[in-house]
């Protein structure tokens, strides 16, 4: 909420929601070896953290619309990182299963890099399998109805809201054209 004060002069209730789940996120990783003020600390970066990936995103036009990534991805790096730099040495002995190693920055950066690179490698792997059998993306016109009307048959938005260029009638309902204008909902009832 802070830095859509400070960004927008005004508050931003999906950057609010996405800070708290990106604090979340951020100590989620740690919360058994840092200490409270660690963890406010943690918290509070991954917040800031958030609102930034999210900006950077929009700028390099990355569909996101609820911001993923940036909470889980962005800071959940984050909170591995903030690990080797956070952790209590009581609270890390108290906490190390048997033979375990210690939490250093350097382990945490070789098991963030080691985690997101097999992330990134099994999501190329699904996405460019599911793109190889047509199963990746909906056919244009669904596209353009929107998957609340041909997956659920109705709007997910009040009809005011709606904006359509078309509405394909292979969806059950009547086509509706119009020129860059709000569209109604087309009628159900039969002729």
């Amino acid at each position: 909420m802070i830095v859509s004060w400070v960004l927008f002069k005004k508050a931003d209730l999906t950057f609010a929601l996405n800070g708290g789940l990106a604090g979340l996120v951020g100590i989620t990783a740690n919360c058994n070896v840092v200490t409270n003020s660690s963890a406010l600390i943690i918290g509070a970066v991954a917040g800031v953290l958030v609102c930034v990936a999210i900006l950077a995103l929009d700028k390099f036009q990355v569909d996101d619309p609820v911001g993923a990534f940036p909470v889980h991805g962005v800071c959940g790096v984050w909170g591995g990182i903030a690990t080797g730099l956070f952790y209590d040495p009581t609270l890390m002995a108290a906490a190390m299963l048997p033979g375990a190693g210690e939490a250093s920055l350097m382990n945490q950066l070789i098991g963030t890099a080691a985690i997101a690179g097999w992330a990134l490698a099994a999501s190329l792997a699904l996405f460019f399998g599911l793109k190889a059998c047509g199963l990746l993306r909906v056919h244009a016109e669904e596209e353009i109805a929107g998957l609340d009307i041909s997956e659920h048959g109705m709007y997910a938005y009040p009809q005011q809201v709606v904006a359509l260029d078309s509405v394909n009638s292979s969806f059950g309902t009547s086509a509706v054209t119009h020129s860059h204008s709000m569209a109604t909902k087309p009628s159900t009832e039969s002729a």
